[in-house]
């Protein structure tokens, strides 16, 4: 904030811009180039609404709400009372080229606050954050029968998300763990991942006993239609059963490129994260309110003006006064949230991505690889397509306008003078401090989460599917048909194989 000293006689160089900063008791609005719109002294014995204002001593006075300015009276007869907050230490002059050094000291105070410890929210639009949400609402106003019927039909369309994101997961599930075994395909696992070093390197022998080359790699449907159209051949001709094997030749199955396929899985994680993080804020959330059940619902007119003339001025209605935000709740509603929220929701998550994982390292080709690594998060976004297309207008308008409740206070910043504030900065961020800041944030932590979840379900995927040779190769386990067709939803969806016969109908050659 800045004021122009305009005393009759003043010199050029005290004509030049000063801030003044006060601290969290005394605050200076609007004061420039003559212009001030408020002004808010510090408590004193006088109190704010009978000050008498300078210049009159008939004993006028102006309330709180008037405009100085606006009834003629200049940051120059204002002085005294500006003189005033200085000699009491309410603020002091600052040089310009310091403010924005003040300015980033504040912000990244407060921001580094908003990111480290952030806020208690609800997912806005999600069928998650509504099921959470609209009960809470509803006993905070006493179980109205509106409410109470959007409590009902939020529950309902939430479990009919959890059966359709279920149904899509453990039909992803069943073609790979019985399709695919009945297609007769192993699993791909490092099949022609280093072509390039072949015929010497590992991963150069095929399902086939053959030695890779780029001619002869083909993604398994195209290599499983050569092998039926040898295979037939033999059949109508058996005669000429080693004339066919030696002049039709299948290829081998492998991966096109495994650099594309690490690439894609690690998108494919990119894209999750989002959904895994939303579940941790709930967790947070429910682990961070107060254990009461508080109002999640307010009602607040403005109290520094009529509330006819707010609506008139700021075009507002009632609406706008009624207050929707996130606040206590009670531990048998957190057990609720915990059991039939936050659960599910996290091994929707878990079984995708495992999923997800599997049918991505599944893939040999280039593009299938990348189009689907796009393509299967579609079933995380099922809870919100269900939320957009069926939840009420009311439920919409309640979940766009809820309010966070902040982890964190901004007491300390609010409380310190701009000196105060520019010393910090200097301590924390310049200096020594300043090498200590690099090295605590240079880590991009998220980048790290992302890494270690793709490393740990890339692991899992090889050590549930594949077995590794003597020459380093990583090959595909012995595959044998299911035993049952019995539809199991739970193992379908998080990959587990239930009974299969004792034999094989394919195993490596050589092995």
């Amino acid at each position: 904030f800045a004021f122009w000293p305009r005393a009759a006689g003043a010199s050029q160089a005290s004509r030049r811009e000063m801030r003044f900063h006060f601290d969290s008791g005394n605050k200076l609005h609007g004061l420039h180039g003559g212009r001030a719109s408020d002004v808010t002294h510090r408590q004193s014995r006088q109190s704010q609404n009978d000050r008498v204002l300078p210049g009159h001593s008939d004993g006028k006075r102006r309330s709180g709400g008037e405009d100085p300015i606006a009834e003629g009276y200049s940051p120059l007869q204002l002085a005294p009372e500006l003189t005033d907050l200085q000699n009491t230490g309410g603020f002091s002059p600052m040089l310009e080229e310091d403010a924005p050094k003040v300015a980033a000291a504040k912000a990244i105070h407060i921001l580094l606050k908003m990111e480290k410890q952030g806020a208690c929210c609800i997912e806005a639009d999600s069928v998650y954050g509504a099921a959470v949400a609209m009960p809470q609402i509803a006993r905070s106003a006493g179980w109205p029968g509106t409410f109470t019927t959007l409590v009902v039909r939020i529950y309902f369309f939430t479990l009919l998300n959890f059966v359709l994101q279920a149904f899509l997961l453990s039909m992803i599930g069943e073609e790979q763990l019985v399709m695919y075994p009945f297609a007769g395909q192993m699993h791909l696992c490092d099949f022609a991942a280093s072509i390039t070093d072949c015929p010497s390197g590992p991963n150069c022998v095929g399902p086939l006993g053959t030695i890779f080359s780029a001619p002869r790699l083909y993604s398994y449907d195209i290599w499983s239609t050569r092998i039926f159209l040898r295979d037939s051949l033999k059949a109508l001709f058996p005669e000429h059963a080693d004339q066919i094997d030696q002049d039709v030749d299948p290829g081998e199955y492998g991966v096109e490129n495994s650099l594309c396929r690490m690439a894609c899985v690690f998108i494919f994680m990119l894209a999750v994260a989002e959904d895994l993080s939303g579940t941790y804020q709930l967790a947070r959330t429910l682990w961070n309110v107060p254990n009461q059940a508080q109002p999640w619902t307010a009602y607040e007119p403005p109290t520094w003006a009529e509330k006819k003339q707010v609506k008139v001025i700021k075009g507002f209605t009632e609406l706008e006064f009624v207050k929707f935000r996130v606040a206590g709740i009670s531990v048998n509603w957190k057990i609720i949230n915990l059991v039939f929220i936050l659960i599910p929701k996290g091994l929707m998550w878990l079984a995708l991505v495992k999923s997800g994982v599997h049918y991505l390292m599944e893939t040999a080709g280039i593009v299938d690889t990348v189009v689907n690594a796009m393509a299967l998060t579609f079933v995380l976004d099922v809870d919100e397509m269900v939320f957009h297309r069926f939840s009420s207008g009311v439920t919409k308008h309640i979940m766009e306008n809820i309010e966070d409740l902040p982890n964190f206070d901004t007491q300390d910043v609010d409380g310190e003078t701009d000196q105060q504030a520019l010393d910090r900065f200097m301590r924390s961020d310049f200096g020594r401090g300043k090498l200590e800041r690099l090295w605590s944030m240079m880590l991009p932590t998220r980048l790290v989460m992302v890494i270690c979840l793709q490393a740990l379900f890339t692991w899992d995927y090889y050590r549930e599917n594949c077995i590794t040779l003597e020459d380093g190769s990583t090959v595909s386990k012995a595959m044998s048909l299911p035993k049952d067709l019995t539809y199991q939803p739970l193992l379908l969806m998080f990959g587990i194989e239930s009974n299969v016969l004792d034999t094989s109908f394919w195993s490596m050659p050589g092995t």
